[in-house]
């Protein structure tokens, strides 16, 4: 099982100081964008073993932030439409995340016509892909717990977003319960081009004034209900 790189929390840290840097008087008042501490604030330890208790995801949703290198800035979400996580003796150890990528939408656009173009543009196949693509899926493989009062643990695994896959570590403040699970993630990042999304990317040579930000900040919240066990 592949253990979160020692390098990714220094390298979060300078990516989410500079976009803190840019102009934030187009964002949503609502967009806030920190970053976590260095690595020694994870503790490394084994998965607990044994039976484990199982959750159904009943609802959640991904907040996503795109911006130009030189303009406005778009804020929305995309729906998390399903999906399982394992509990045992109180630790969260695997789950898979379905992704609706049929529902992205742009929240900060107040004409109706201007949201309505632009969503359609995320879902074609310049971005998203939705027709061929209509679902996202986050594989969970391992967790390991932090210190930080922010978010208690790291949620790593494989994204698959547009037929591609590649690894994320999420930090996570999660509440577990007998009945229930709540999540919330503090931001984190992904490069669009490692899925593929490369429209107006500088990799592409873009004029500057048309680059569109291959990072994109993103944060997610979840909620999961405990499955009744066999014969319940």
């Amino acid at each position: 099982m592949q253990r979160i790189p020692n390098q990714f929390f220094p390298a979060l840290l300078s990516i989410l100081s500079l976009i803190s840097c840019q102009d934030e008087s187009k964002t949503n008042p609502d967009t806030k964008i920190t970053a976590p501490a260095g690595p020694d604030t994870i503790r490394m330890a084994p998965a607990p073993v044994g039976e484990g208790i199982s959750y159904s995801v009943t609802e959640g949703v991904v907040n996503w932030l795109g911006k130009r290198s030189v303009g406005n800035l778009h804020t929305g979400t995309i729906k998390v439409q399903n999906g399982d996580l394992l509990v045992s003796r109180g630790q969260p150890i695997s789950g898979t995340i379905h992704l609706d990528m049929t529902s992205v939408s742009v929240n900060n656009l107040k004409d109706p016509g201007a949201k309505s173009d632009l969503e359609s543009h995320l879902k074609d196949s310049d971005f998203f892909d939705v027709k061929r693509h209509p679902a996202g899926i986050f594989k969970i493989d391992e967790v390991l717990p932090s210190n930080l009062p922010e978010f208690n643990w790291v949620v790593s695994g494989e994204l698959t977003l547009k037929g591609k896959t590649n690894r994320v570590n999420i930090p996570v403040k999660m509440t577990i319960s007998d009945k229930e699970i709540r999540a919330q993630s503090a931001n984190f990042v992904i490069n669009r081009t490692q899925w593929g999304i490369n429209f107006q990317s500088g990799i592409l040579g873009t004029v500057k004034d048309k680059i569109i930000e291959d990072i994109v900040p993103l944060s997610l919240t979840l909620s999961a209900k405990r499955k009744p066990e066999q014969g319940q």
